[in-house]
Protein backbone atom coordinates (compact mmCIF):
# COMPACT_ATOMS: atom_id res chain seq x y z
CA UNK A 1 0.00 0.00 0.00
CA UNK A 2 3.25 2.31 0.94
CA UNK A 3 4.59 1.65 -2.77
CA UNK A 4 1.08 2.86 -4.07
CA UNK A 5 0.43 5.96 -1.99
CA UNK A 6 4.26 7.30 -2.85
CA UNK A 7 3.78 6.19 -6.63
CA UNK A 8 0.80 8.72 -6.58
CA UNK A 9 1.89 11.17 -4.71
CA UNK A 10 5.28 11.28 -6.97
CA UNK A 11 2.43 11.29 -10.28
CA UNK A 12 0.65 14.25 -8.34
CA UNK A 13 3.59 15.99 -7.52
CA UNK A 14 5.10 15.62 -11.31
CA UNK A 15 1.81 16.75 -12.76
CA UNK A 16 1.55 20.12 -10.68
CA UNK A 17 5.12 21.27 -11.37
CA UNK A 18 4.90 19.96 -15.48
CA UNK A 19 1.14 22.10 -15.29
CA UNK A 20 2.90 25.22 -13.15
CA UNK A 21 5.82 25.35 -16.06
CA UNK A 22 3.68 25.39 -18.79
CA UNK A 23 1.55 27.96 -17.24
CA UNK A 24 4.71 30.16 -16.62
CA UNK A 25 5.84 29.58 -19.64
CA UNK A 26 2.64 31.14 -21.45
CA UNK A 27 3.11 34.24 -19.28
CA UNK A 28 6.53 34.75 -20.51
CA UNK A 29 5.76 34.06 -24.16
CA UNK A 30 2.95 35.82 -26.01
CA UNK A 31 2.60 34.00 -29.49
CA UNK A 32 -0.16 36.23 -30.35
CA UNK A 33 1.76 39.35 -31.72
CA UNK A 34 2.95 38.92 -35.20
CA UNK A 35 5.30 41.79 -36.92
CA UNK A 36 2.49 43.08 -38.67
CA UNK A 37 -0.04 43.40 -35.22
CA UNK A 38 3.50 44.73 -33.47
CA UNK A 39 4.14 47.72 -36.16
CA UNK A 40 0.52 48.31 -36.43
CA UNK A 41 0.18 48.93 -32.62
CA UNK A 42 3.38 50.78 -32.77
CA UNK A 43 1.93 53.41 -35.77
CA UNK A 44 -1.02 53.76 -33.98
CA UNK A 45 0.43 54.87 -30.89
CA UNK A 46 -0.62 51.83 -28.64
CA UNK A 47 2.57 50.55 -27.86
CA UNK A 48 1.58 50.58 -24.78
CA UNK A 49 -0.11 47.21 -25.33
CA UNK A 50 3.10 45.32 -25.81
CA UNK A 51 4.64 43.45 -23.18
CA UNK A 52 8.04 44.56 -22.92
CA UNK A 53 8.32 41.44 -19.97
CA UNK A 54 7.18 38.86 -22.58
CA UNK A 55 9.23 36.96 -25.24
CA UNK A 56 7.99 37.15 -28.95
CA UNK A 57 9.00 35.02 -32.00
CA UNK A 58 9.01 37.38 -35.26
CA UNK A 59 10.08 35.89 -38.85
CA UNK A 60 10.45 37.62 -42.01
CA UNK A 61 13.48 38.85 -44.60
CA UNK A 62 16.64 41.24 -43.23
CA UNK A 63 16.46 43.95 -45.39
CA UNK A 64 19.07 45.97 -43.75
CA UNK A 65 22.37 45.68 -41.65
CA UNK A 66 24.21 47.97 -39.06
CA UNK A 67 27.36 47.52 -36.81
CA UNK A 68 26.94 49.77 -33.81
CA UNK A 69 29.63 48.82 -31.74
CA UNK A 70 32.15 46.71 -33.65
CA UNK A 71 34.27 46.00 -30.38
CA UNK A 72 33.96 41.98 -29.75
CA UNK A 73 33.47 42.46 -26.13
CA UNK A 74 30.75 44.91 -26.50
CA UNK A 75 29.35 44.01 -30.05
CA UNK A 76 25.55 45.94 -30.81
CA UNK A 77 24.26 45.43 -34.43
CA UNK A 78 20.91 45.80 -36.13
CA UNK A 79 19.13 44.25 -38.16
CA UNK A 80 16.19 45.65 -40.44
CA UNK A 81 13.55 42.76 -40.57
CA UNK A 82 11.06 43.48 -42.99
CA UNK A 83 7.70 41.13 -44.37
CA UNK A 84 4.50 41.72 -46.10
CA UNK A 85 1.47 41.37 -47.85
CA UNK A 86 -0.64 42.05 -50.28
CA UNK A 87 -3.58 44.59 -50.94
CA UNK A 88 -5.34 43.86 -53.87
CA UNK A 89 -3.21 42.38 -57.02
CA UNK A 90 -1.12 46.02 -57.03
CA UNK A 91 0.23 47.05 -53.96
CA UNK A 92 2.20 45.39 -51.18
CA UNK A 93 1.91 46.91 -48.00
CA UNK A 94 5.36 46.32 -45.41
CA UNK A 95 6.39 46.04 -42.29
CA UNK A 96 9.52 46.57 -41.04
CA UNK A 97 11.18 46.76 -37.22
CA UNK A 98 14.57 46.71 -36.19
CA UNK A 99 16.38 43.87 -34.00
CA UNK A 100 18.84 45.09 -31.71
CA UNK A 101 22.02 42.29 -31.10
CA UNK A 102 24.06 42.39 -28.16
CA UNK A 103 27.21 40.62 -27.26
CA UNK A 104 30.08 38.28 -28.67
CA UNK A 105 27.67 35.64 -30.30
CA UNK A 106 26.33 38.16 -33.35
CA UNK A 107 29.80 39.39 -33.97
CA UNK A 108 30.16 36.60 -36.61
CA UNK A 109 26.17 37.48 -37.77
CA UNK A 110 27.22 40.75 -38.72
CA UNK A 111 30.75 41.28 -39.97
CA UNK A 112 32.38 44.66 -39.92
CA UNK A 113 34.00 43.29 -43.55
CA UNK A 114 32.54 40.36 -46.08
CA UNK A 115 35.35 37.89 -46.76
CA UNK A 116 36.08 36.22 -49.67
CA UNK A 117 35.46 32.64 -48.16
CA UNK A 118 31.64 32.80 -47.01
CA UNK A 119 30.91 32.22 -43.50
CA UNK A 120 27.94 30.19 -42.66
CA UNK A 121 27.08 32.22 -39.56
CA UNK A 122 26.50 35.39 -41.43
CA UNK A 123 23.26 36.80 -42.06
CA UNK A 124 23.46 38.19 -45.67
CA UNK A 125 20.75 40.89 -46.94
CA UNK A 126 17.23 39.25 -48.16
CA UNK A 127 17.50 36.42 -45.91
CA UNK A 128 14.53 34.71 -43.99
CA UNK A 129 15.06 34.33 -40.76
CA UNK A 130 12.82 33.90 -37.32
CA UNK A 131 13.94 36.00 -33.88
CA UNK A 132 13.45 35.30 -30.50
CA UNK A 133 13.49 38.53 -28.33
CA UNK A 134 11.40 41.16 -26.40
CA UNK A 135 9.79 44.28 -27.46
CA UNK A 136 12.39 47.64 -26.58
CA UNK A 137 10.58 50.62 -27.77
CA UNK A 138 10.23 52.12 -31.13
CA UNK A 139 12.83 54.19 -33.15
CA UNK A 140 11.53 57.45 -35.13
CA UNK A 141 12.84 58.60 -38.65
CA UNK A 142 13.58 62.23 -40.20
CA UNK A 143 9.79 62.04 -41.27
CA UNK A 144 8.39 60.81 -37.98
CA UNK A 145 7.99 56.83 -39.05
CA UNK A 146 7.92 55.02 -36.25
CA UNK A 147 9.77 51.55 -36.48
CA UNK A 148 9.79 49.16 -33.18
CA UNK A 149 12.87 47.97 -31.70
CA UNK A 150 12.86 44.35 -30.82
CA UNK A 151 16.02 42.83 -28.72
CA UNK A 152 16.94 39.59 -29.99
CA UNK A 153 18.05 36.62 -28.56
CA UNK A 154 18.45 33.91 -30.87
CA UNK A 155 17.87 33.75 -34.62
CA UNK A 156 17.42 31.22 -37.18
CA UNK A 157 17.50 31.02 -41.05
CA UNK A 158 15.04 30.32 -42.45
CA UNK A 159 15.50 27.92 -45.83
Amino acid sequence: MKKYTFTLLFLFILFSLSAQMTTDFEEQMNFNLSLKDIVLLVESGNSDEIDMNQYIILEGVVSSREILFADEENFVGMLGLSSGEWKGLEDVIMYRCFIQLQGLEFAAMIPVRRSRKPNPAEIALNTRIMILGQYLGYSEDEEGNKYPVIEGYKIRKIN
